[in-house]
Formats: C-alpha cells, structure tokens, sequence
C-alpha cells in the first residue's frame, strides 16, 4: 500500500473535574490523532499518546508532522510487514531522539503511526483489527472503570456500576487516612463479584512501598499499580516483589521489549500503553511473551477513544485473563467516539464488526474541541 497523505488532528476540551494522581492533577483532557490515508483512499487512524502534563499533546503533535510525513508520503508499505515498517522508521528517528533528548516522544508518534497503519491495513482487509491479529479473537472483551479520584470515588463507582461496569480501580498514595477511608467506605458498598484494584503512580520509594502494600493487603485488592518509579532498579523491584503481599501490576511506563520481558520476573499484570511505546505489534509482543510467563496482560489507555479502540481490538486478539482499562472520568474526546460502538455491559466491553478499530473519528462531533488540523502530502 502507498502512502497518499498524513493528516494530524488536535483536540483540548475543558472538563468540570481535574483527573487525580499522587503527583499532580489533569485539568483537562487532549487527544492528538494521526489518520494516514494511501492512493486507493483507504485510512487508518493513530492516537499518540499525550496527558501530561497538559501540553504534551499538542507538542507531540508537532513532532509528529515535522518528523513523519518525510518518511511516510509516497512510501510502499508491506501490509504484511508493518513491524519491519515501524523498526525501520525506528532507525530512521533514533537520532532524532538522541539529539533532541526526547525518546519518549519519538517513540510516540512511531506508536502512533503503528496504529494507524494497522488500522488501514485492516480496513484494507475487510477485517477488524482482532481479526487480522487472530482469526479466532472474540468481538468483546472484559472491562473495569479506571482513575477514580480520592474525593468523589464512591460517587464514580456508584455511576460506574449503572453504566455497566463491575471492577474499579482506585487511586491510592496520597496519605494513609485518606487511602483507608476510601478503601473502607468502597468495599463496605461492593457487590457480589466486584473487583478493586489500586494504582499509586509510582509514588513511594522502596521502604515506603513495602509498607503501604502491608497496609493495603487489610483488604482484598486484585493488584497494587506501580508503587515505585517504574525506571527503579531491577533489584529494588525483586525486594518489592519478595515483601509485598499484593499482586503487582505496570509496565506503562518502559519502554522495549526487553525492558518489559524483565518485568515480567516482578509483574503479575503487564500493562503496556499503545500509544506511549510499540504499537500495535510492540503490545502484542509484549502480550504473548506475558501469557507465555503465565502473566496477565491488562493494556493501559488513559486518553481519547481511538487508542482506547486499539488497546480493545489488541487484548481480544491476545487473549488471556486481563481486563480492558476504561478511564471512568469526564472525557468527551473518548466518550463521542466510543458511543459508536456497543460499549460496556455487565463488566464486558463490546466491540462492532466494522473493519479496522471498529470506529471512524467523527470530526464533525469534535469540532467544539479542536485545536489544530495539519495535512501533509
């Protein structure tokens, strides 16, 4: 397949309620998306990942269309062979990434570009994206409501659960007293086969850790989500993993295959991000190697609905015991796009049988929230 053009879309709304965490808040919410088009007309969409700080998205933005368009516009793609494609480009921007000290961006808009020519490659096809990856893949997958704040958590899982969903998960670390209350007041209100898990984004140090996770095992939490700085020392993650009583969870925040393949050594529950590093075939990777450990891969998503659609049509096509994370605060940039599909109901997270992601953006829904529109041919 040809590529004909790139297009790069921007989009900020203002939401009513900041998004939480231990070391800082999101006021409001962004999505940057690439959609690369070839001769014969055919598209695909990719989201790059961006939510904080709060102007990561519109910078990667521009990285994306200043670096991208060079190596893409006019090229032949292998549609069996996109992974080559993508180490390729890989190659091409690594200086790039070395000179400008940014490899997480870099990384980025590569992921980006993965989705978006798996994307195509399946519409391509006539398949959905599950479908192209495994034929056998299931068209729904399970689900749970991601990022509830401290303040007003017991509200969200109220609402959450309406909405369909019957796992949670919680965000912890920001003092003792106020993990506790929460933690009690949410169990005290859940309901036969409900689940809890926690995320402390990477708050604690070691000592620290260990001893939250000895406090936190007072309840019965499915997994406790990076307690310490992801990029640690392999060795104070096996001290982690030695004390703590409570399932590990992350790998969000590394990037590469064999950064990821030696956490798999301390992780119950392997969380690559799709937009943040490897794509399509770097997750998948990173899935199959997990399975294969007798680990549990649960892909994270914390943006707009395309990668939320990718982060989907990636865990049916992996399979395993994992859960989809579905971000449960206000986000009309996911929310729009996810309306088009049947969504979640009793804790399982439906797809459509349309080709690709299952889903095309409707801009025109949007239109309040964009920021920039650039094409590049």
């Amino acid at each position: 397949m040809k590529i004909a053009n790139l297009e790069v879309y921007t989009f900020r709304a203002k939401v009513s309620q900041a998004v939480v965490t231990s070391f800082s808040t999101i006021p409001s919410r962004a999505m940057a998306l690439i959609r690369i088009e070839n001769t014969d007309g055919q598209f695909g969409w990719g989201e790059i990942w961006g939510n904080f700080p709060i102007f990561t998205t519109e910078h990667r933005a521009k990285l994306a269309g200043w670096a991208l368009p060079q190596h893409l516009i006019g090229t032949e793609i292998d549609p069996d062979d996109i992974a080559g494609f993508c180490d390729g480009l890989r190659s091409k921007l690594h200086v790039l990434s070395v000179q400008s000290d940014e490899p997480g961006p870099v990384e980025g808009i590569i992921a980006a570009t993965s989705q978006a020519l798996w994307d195509l490659a399946a519409r391509r096809a006539g398949l959905p994206l599950r479908h192209l990856l495994n034929p056998d893949a299931p068209n729904s997958v399970p689900a749970y409501a991601s990022g509830l704040n401290p303040a007003d958590c017991i509200e969200t899982v109220a609402r959450c659960r309406i909405e369909g969903y019957r796992a949670y998960k919680l965000k912890v670390g920001f003092d003792g007293d106020t993990d506790d209350t929460n933690l009690k007041a949410l169990f005290a209100d859940m309901e036969d086969g409900e689940r809890l898990f926690v995320d402390a984004n990477q708050r604690w140090n070691l000592e620290d850790a260990i001893a939250a996770a000895h406090r936190l095992a007072a309840y019965p939490i499915g997994w406790l989500e990076e307690p310490i700085l992801a990029d640690r020392p392999a060795d104070e993650w096996r001290a982690l993993k030695a004390e703590c009583p409570l399932p590990l969870a992350g790998a969000e925040n590394l990037r590469g295959v064999e950064n990821i393949s030696e956490a798999l050594e301390w992780l119950d529950y392997v969380q690559p991000d799709v937009g943040k590093w490897g794509g399509v075939e770097g997750c998948m990777t990173v899935a199959q190697n997990a399975l294969a450990a007798g680990r549990i891969y649960c892909p994270h998503w914390l943006a707009g609905g395309v990668g939320l659609m990718h982060s989907a049509n990636l865990m049916a096509a992996a399979g395993g015991d994992g859960l989809l994370e579905i971000d449960s605060n206000e986000n009309p940039l996911r929310s729009i796009i996810t309306a088009m599909v049947p969504g979640i109901d009793n804790g399982i997270f439906s797809m459509n049988a349309e080709p690709g992601i299952g889903i095309d953006v409707p801009l025109e829904e949007l239109t309040q929230w964009q920021t920039g529109h650039e094409v590049y041919r």
